[in-house]
């Protein structure tokens, strides 16, 4: 895959995530301020580039899946798909966005959109400086311990 299909991949999950209610041209206005931004914080770099080593420096490689063993419930983890991979890493990207722009809201700072603190965690996430990747060790680490379940997985 060329990187230039990836990173157009990539900014197409981001676009599909931000529609709200079927409003298309909002959710690319928004995408395009958020590109303007990361341009503006990262300006030696391109844009696409930012945004592909971003997802790729959050994207978790394990998923879980809960299963009875012996009377308990256990965590049995496996491999997960690069599509779904991808997909999670924007998912968590826009909720990180959210989150801190309700946080900025209740502390009555300066009124910043959605737009600001999306291409903030962006550019954290490429500089492998942001929250989600510590969530993702955390995934991997859980993984490596429960890995003796693995063989139980049937799925």
């Amino acid at each position: 895959m060329n990187p230039e299909n990836e990173s157009s991949n990539i900014l197409k999950k981001f676009l599909q995530s931000l529609i709200k209610k079927g409003r298309k041209k909002k959710a690319q206005s928004l995408l395009l301020k958020v590109i303007r931004l990361v341009q503006m914080m990262q300006p030696t770099k391109p844009k696409y580039e930012v945004f592909t080593q971003a997802v790729k420096n959050v994207q978790p490689s394990f998923e879980f899946k809960r299963a009875r063993l012996g009377g308990l419930y256990q965590m049995i983890p496996g491999a997960k798909k690069p599509e779904k991979q991808s997909n999670l890493a924007v998912r968590w990207l826009l909720a990180l966005a959210k989150e801190k722009q309700k946080k900025a809201k209740t502390l009555k700072n300066q009124r910043y959109g959605i737009e600001f603190f999306l291409a903030q965690e962006i550019v954290f996430a490429y500089k492998n400086e942001s929250e989600l990747k510590q969530k993702k060790i955390e995934i991997h680490k859980l993984a490596e311990t429960n890995r003796a379940l693995a063989v139980q997985r049937w799925w």
